[in-house]
């Protein structure tokens, strides 16, 4: 499983955009938002649908989005059998 912390950064005026882009991803969590600053401190985490570091790349290449940076990485061998990403 891998465990992903990210500051993102949104292009001025973008952040309510890049919010709600970033909520429809399998995984992704975002615990704050700073509006003024434009910043997003976001969670990414292994799912069935989709892995951690593809959802990263992912958040990179969403509109809005002016860099995603990251923060914290834990990886930690996969023990679930049913956990299978596509």
């Amino acid at each position: 499983m891998n465990i992903c912390g990210v500051l993102v950064t949104c292009n001025p005026g973008k952040t309510q955009e890049v919010c709600e882009a970033l909520s429809a991803l399998a995984g992704v969590e975002i615990h704050i938002t700073d509006e003024k600053s434009g910043q997003l401190v976001v969670t990414v985490e292994d799912t069935e649908e989709a892995f951690a570091d593809q959802q990263v790349l992912e958040i990179h290449r969403s509109p809005g989005v002016s860099s995603a940076a990251l923060t914290y990485h834990q990886f930690e061998p996969n023990t679930d059998p049913d956990l299978k990403a596509a």
